[in-house]
């Protein structure tokens, strides 16, 4: 594990900028079928001002090697479902999904909205140490962490299942067409 590398919460709007960054150079549509195979692929990029908005609400996990973010695991509160069009068909569908014998949108839960490492820090674990510190950050008001994975995406459900995340619900979206995975990490277990 590389300890050069600092797991924090994003503060200052260099961070969220270098956030947008890594998000386009790891977007599905510009990553070659080998990588988004081999390494996985993230498939929604946010506006600058939804970002802030989100990280003002519930600040976002990063990890940074010395002024660089180098991975993400991006907090959203429910309030932002309609704000990221290729999320929102994703809160509609765990809104209504059954966790524990309740529908969990009767319920607090937070979600993580989307979790990426640049490829210079992948291997050494950052997603692990960037889960754990927004357990330890937000647990005490959120007993579940939601997040959707699209299918194809090997690596993600590979990590999310090394983790602790338990599947919810599998579908294929209305709007996107896409095979999605919904997964939960329960936080008081």
């Amino acid at each position: 594990m590389d300890q050069a590398i600092r797991i924090t919460l994003a503060r200052k709007k260099t961070e969220l900028k270098q956030i947008i960054e890594l998000q386009k150079k790891n977007h599905l549509e510009a990553v070659s079928e080998d990588t988004a195979q081999d390494q996985g692929f993230v498939t929604a990029v946010h506006t600058y001002d939804v970002l802030e908005a989100m990280n003002s609400a519930a600040a976002s996990v990063i990890a940074k090697d010395g002024t660089k973010v180098v991975g993400y695991a991006l907090t959203m509160k429910r309030e932002f479902a309609n704000d990221v069009p290729a999320l929102t068909e994703l809160f509609e569908r765990q809104d209504n999904a059954i966790h524990h014998g309740q529908r969990l949108g009767d319920q607090q839960y937070l979600v993580m909205g989307q979790v990426c490492v640049a490829e210079e820090a992948r291997g050494k674990k950052v997603v692990d140490r960037m889960y754990k510190y927004m357990r330890s950050c937000y647990s005490l008001h959120y007993p579940y962490l939601v997040t959707a994975i699209d299918a194809r995406n090997a690596r993600s459900i590979r990590v999310h299942e090394r983790i602790g995340f338990k599947l919810l619900d599998r579908f294929i979206g209305e709007e996107s067409g896409k095979d999605w995975m919904l997964v939960i990490w329960d936080w008081e277990r």
